[in-house]
């Protein structure tokens, strides 16, 4: 992690924890009332109850985002595997191909920049879906590989394996932007956040005598809190944030095709 993406992700935890120990300096006088040292059952069962509720509904969301997470960048990582493997399968092609070879390399080497020069941008929106519709891209490299002449057994069954991960180069690519277009329900967001307010609010309301440790109770909780709601956040956004999918494989990929010369 660099420095700028450290910085970015310490920054807000540091400023969440700082004005909420100003709140609680601030107001703690003003709220807490004459019996409210002798109300320790009733924070304990509040904190108890609400404290699990909570928990439910964090750790379904936080799973929620890291399974889509994972299904997302398993999805591309196969995307690009069966890219590379229609790729790699041209070898098996009579030498006579040579210029059908080409165009098909061509085609994929348009895709993979496609994908990393308009698509990608385009799935890191969070406020338009994405159309996943075959794209041109896509069809070029149909177009191109129905031209491998299929004279022999030995070629059928190449032209076979190419249609195959053709085939699978199509379903991944729409299964990827179903995934990049999948957002958390608002009122899932939603409930989170009030669930949040409520329980540091419960904290800035509770009796602790001793003020360092009600302030040190108070900043844990509320970073913990944010930490875990900017993970959920950017896990939800994977192309975009501190914790994003990673572009890099495909970057070389792209960048095989345009230095190959063959």
């Amino acid at each position: 992690m660099d420095k700028k993406t450290l910085f970015r992700v310490i920054a807000p935890l540091i400023i969440t924890g700082v004005l909420s120990a100003l709140i609680l300096l601030l107001i703690k006088e003003h709220v807490q009332y004459k019996a409210i040292y002798e109300d320790i059952a009733a924070w304990s069962a509040f904190f108890s109850v609400f404290g699990i509720v909570y928990a439910i509904v964090a750790g379904f969301l936080l799973v929620t985002v890291l399974t889509k997470y994972s299904d997302l960048s398993q999805v591309i990582e196969n995307e690009l595997n069966a890219i590379e493997t229609v790729r790699d399968f041209l070898t098996y092609t009579d030498d006579e191909t040579i210029e059908v070879k080409k165009g098909i390399r061509d085609a994929l080497s348009h895709y993979a920049a496609s994908l990393l020069n308009h698509e990608w941008p385009e799935m890191s929106d969070p406020h338009e879906a994405m159309d996943s519709d075959t794209s041109e891209e896509l069809y070029e490299i149909m177009r191109k590989s129905k031209k491998i002449p299929v004279e022999t057994e030995a070629d059928s069954v190449v032209f076979s394996a190419l249609i195959d991960n053709i085939s699978d180069i199509t379903k991944l690519r729409t299964r990827r932007i179903a995934l990049a277009n999948e957002r958390l329900p608002p009122r899932l967001k939603l409930l989170m956040v009030f669930m949040s307010a409520v329980l540091i609010a419960a904290f800035i309301l509770l009796g602790v005598q001793n003020i360092y440790i009600h302030v040190t109770i108070l900043v844990s909780v509320s970073i913990s809190i944010n930490l875990l709601y900017m993970i959920i956040k950017d896990l939800d956004h994977p192309f975009y944030g501190i914790w994003n999918i990673n572009r890099r494989p495909l970057e070389e990929l792209v960048q095989r095709f345009t230095s190959r010369k063959d």
